[in-house]
């Protein structure tokens, strides 16, 4: 039985099934409410992508899949603005998730800092 069992873990173990990303898209929306629409990315896509800046005086919002994506200052669909990736299932949410998660980590930081301090260390 256990001649049986262990190619049988192997086999599991080496199959990999391809799972999609998930991401919100759209172009041109905006504020952010006018673009959630979900979308399931090609195998090839590896991240979500928000590219938020100003066309004619107004926000512009563009979300979709992409391949390979380099935060900072780009440019999509002719907007120019600012472009933040993520890497997991419906993470492009809002453009500014890396600022509350910063700004989460500042917060536990200084609460941290605050307790040694209070500890006489």
């Amino acid at each position: 039985m256990r001649t049986f069992l262990l190619p049988l873990l192997a086999a599991a173990l080496c199959l990999h099934t391809a799972h999609a990303l998930k991401c919100y898209t759209c172009v041109g929306a905006e504020k952010n409410s006018d673009c959630l629409k979900e979308s399931t990315c090609t195998v090839l896509d590896k991240y979500c992508m928000t590219m938020v800046g100003t066309a004619s005086g107004k926000t512009t919002i563009i979300k979709q899949c992409l391949p390979l994506c380099e935060p900072g200052k780009g440019e999509s669909h002719g907007l120019s603005g600012t472009m933040s990736c993520c890497q997991s299932d419906l993470c492009n949410v809002s453009g500014a998730m890396s600022v509350r998660i910063s700004f989460l980590t500042l917060v536990f930081s200084v609460g941290f800092v605050g307790t040694l301090l209070r500890g006489g260390l």
